[in-house]
């Protein structure tokens, strides 16, 4: 039996993880800092929780033992909760961590919790010109702020652990966006207009993310061999907007190279890769939620 060590468990996300690694078979090791509250999947046999600081690398390397693989979701999750070195401080030490102990045991299938803001996104202080869309993984970074800054340096840091044993280790940066589960989604459907398309939400591409499908490819990137590392947009299919995706470019990016074409609502952001090295297919919209 494959047991999973999962950081973050008693979060939003980490909840969705572990349900869906215990569906499909697996055992989970989860750890944070908060104790558990009590939803199905935590009662659930195969399921054990440890509470752990996972700035403390001892803390990290015990509770780790005997495991076979590891999703690490805990982290500060914005840079406006804590100040902004506390948050780099925090989300880097920990990724550091967390990688050194599974090098340390021998765990060769890791998977990191990055986000969208690793190219610079809804923290920034204004909109940043982008070079083209559809968004994809090459797409260079504008991050400024500390937690974007640190999800692209835990890439950095990801790549640095592969040199470190070339062939011996897999790690996907998964990059979240906008997780919502289907109360959200529905009540975003519900709203008279969705807002912020010249705004906030433009920042981040009028993105969003089904947390569940978004659990699923945390399994999916366990489960695939593609090796090394690589970085994966965790996207729905459609853009949280009422307007069309490319007249939606053209206003705020207007200097941006359209490189596919995305009719309608398609999202501004790919998950070809996603798609083709995890086997993931996104299929939740909230326009019917």
């Amino acid at each position: 039996m494959t047991t999973v060590f999962v950081t973050g468990s008693t979060g939003r996300a980490g909840e969705y993880i572990i349900k869906d690694l215990l569906e499909n078979g697996y055992d989970v090791v989860g750890v944070d800092q908060n104790p558990p509250g009590g939803t199905n999947a935590q009662r659930s046999q195969g399921y054990t929780f440890k509470t752990v600081d996972v700035t403390d690398f001892g803390q990290v390397l015990s509770a780790m033992k005997n495991c076979d693989a590891v999703i690490h979701m805990a982290a500060i999750p914005n840079p406006i909760m804590a100040p902004e070195h506390e948050v780099f401080r925090v989300n880097m030490t920990s990724n550091w961590n967390v990688l050194e102990a599974a090098e340390i045991l021998g765990i060769k299938k890791i998977v990191m919790a990055s986000s969208v803001n690793a190219v610079g996104a809804v923290f920034s202080k204004g909109i940043t010109p982008r070079p083209y869309f559809p968004v994809d993984e090459e797409h260079p970074t504008f991050s400024e702020d500390a937690y974007s800054l640190g999800k692209w340096l835990s890439e950095e840091m990801a790549e640095a652990f592969v040199r470190r044993r070339p062939g011996k280790v897999q790690i996907a940066s998964m990059r979240f966006h906008g997780l919502m589960n289907r109360e959200r989604q529905t009540a975003l459907n519900s709203a008279p207009e969705r807002g912020g398309a010249y705004g906030n939400n433009a920042k981040h591409f009028w993105g969003w993310s089904d947390i569940a499908e978004s659990a699923r490819a945390c399994t999916l990137a366990i489960e695939a061999d593609f090796g090394g590392h690589e970085a994966f947009f965790i996207n729905n299919l459609d853009t949280s907007a009422d307007e069309l995706t490319e007249e939606l470019i053209k206003n705020v990016y207007p200097e941006a190279e359209i490189r596919s074409p995305m009719p309608g609502n398609t999202t501004a952001i790919s998950v070809e890769k996603a798609k083709r090295l995890l086997g993931w297919e996104p299929k939740a919209t909230w326009r019917d939620a």
